[in-house]
């Protein structure tokens, strides 16, 4: 590889982005003349326009105030992901991968929705910013052709069911702590030559997030993890799905918090936590239950005889019936409108005094009479349903695959780069 990028060249793109970025807000009509070449990878050139538009759609999707000293921050960090979606085009395309427009539009559509705009309005909306045409569909279009190779590569990747247990077997021993919602923006370091660069960028990320940005746009932008598609939102996550010392930072933050650079062997790591549930992580499974209710209305005029023959229909099911389609007989003999079945219900859900009925209740046995407003009932547990909160083997393996994959991405762009002829001209 040949390259020009020196701290004298960083120096450079300074004066010369203040200049040219200065001059597109003030004349976007200029877009069209070319204006320079920003860098050169394999022959394949990427002109300052280029950057200069990325530099605009960052601030755009990210929420950012792009002065000229922030634009000089970022510009070094932006024409490398510039480059590296060169090397990750040529590659798609020397595999025979093509991007169809259909999947240039869905990868729209996303952006669309998760920025709440009507259907069919990002164009106008960022042509209304001056972004000029065709810089978004730029920036889709390597990140789909790049996911086409990594799925050539799925096949390298073997996930051994000895692994998935102790995947899971670690997440049940961490049952009692919380769950976390993560957002992630991950710089990866492929050099140690690189790191402090890389330590920079990520402090200029974390200081635009401090100043308002938006932390999934930027994630979106500048992260190098597969869940840079989703604005870095990691999900749900137990302890012990995160490493170590990604975990230890999370522990510290509070909901909305966001962590300073996190500096892992693998490169640098800025982490938002969304939310934080602990109520429920004691519980293994969340039970649902089917149930029929027997009611028999009681109001305050009815003469005692006639209320004590209703409690002993209550009291001569309690003792004959076994299944809820024995309850169902009795309604149907009653006339009651306020009988029936209630199915999917969470024990949380329902009134103190017939939670505490069916507390100990067994599948098909009846419970105590319950006095209530307006009449007495009684209920049968019909089917108990209990679903594990865990997440399932297919999730577990579905998450060390991609792990996987994201490990061999960035090797395989490291080769690239080695490989390839790059030319900083700026």
């Amino acid at each position: 590889m040949v390259s020009k990028f020196s701290i004298s060249a960083s120096l450079k793109i300074c004066a010369v982005m203040i200049a040219v970025t200065l001059s597109m807000l003030a004349a976007p009509l200029r877009a069209q003349s070319p204006v320079g070449v920003a860098a050169v990878v394999n022959d394949d050139p990427i002109s300052i326009i280029d950057l200069v538009e990325r530099i605009k759609l960052v601030a755009v999707s990210s929420n950012i105030e792009m002065t000229p000293q922030r634009s000089n921050e970022m510009a070094p960090q932006i024409l490398q992901q510039l480059i590296n979606e060169k090397l990750q085009m040529q590659e798609a395309e020397r595999r025979g991968i093509e991007v169809s427009d259909e999947e240039i539009a869905r990868g729209k559509s996303i952006i669309e929705q998760n920025a709440g705009l009507p259907d069919g309005m990002l164009d106008t909306y960022l042509a209304e910013r001056q972004i000029a045409p065709g810089t978004l569909e730029n920036q889709i279009r390597p990140q789909v052709a790049w996911q086409k190779v990594l799925g050539t590569m799925r096949n390298e990747v073997q996930i051994s069911d000895s692994e998935i247990d102790d995947n899971l077997e670690r997440i049940i021993s961490n049952q009692n702590k919380p769950r976390n919602r993560v957002q992630e923006i991950f710089l990866p370091v492929d050099n140690p030559q690189d790191s402090t660069r890389v330590y920079q960028t990520a402090q200029e990320i974390l200081n635009a997030v401090n100043q308002g940005a938006d932390f999934g746009g930027l994630a979106r932008q500048f992260s190098a993890s597969a869940s840079a598609a989703n604005g870095g939102d990691l999900g749900w996550l137990y302890a012990g799905e995160m490493a170590s010392d990604l975990q230890q930072a999370v522990n510290q933050l509070q909901p909305g918090d966001v962590s300073a650079p996190i500096q892992t062997i693998r490169g640098y790591y800025i982490v938002k936590l969304l939310d934080r549930r602990v109520g429920d992580t004691n519980a293994v499974t969340d039970t649902r239950l089917n149930l029929y209710q027997l009611f028999v209305p009681i109001n305050g005029d009815m003469p005692q005889d006639q209320i004590d023959a209703k409690i002993a229909v209550l009291q001569n099911t309690r003792e004959t019936a076994d299944s809820c389609d024995a309850m169902a007989n009795v309604a149907v003999d009653l006339g009651s409108d306020l009988s029936g079945k209630m199915e999917g219900i969470s024990p949380e859900e329902l009134s103190g005094p017939i939670r505490q009925a069916i507390g100990n209740l067994e599948q098909g046995t009846p419970s105590n009479i319950v006095r209530v407003d307006g009449g007495a009932l009684m209920v049968m547990i019909c089917n108990i349903t209990e679903e594990s909160n865990l997440p399932s083997r297919q999730d577990i393996e579905n998450r060390l695959r991609m792990e996987r994959l994201d490990i061999l991405a960035r090797r395989k762009l490291r080769e690239l780069r080695r490989q390839a002829f790059i030319d900083i001209r700026i």
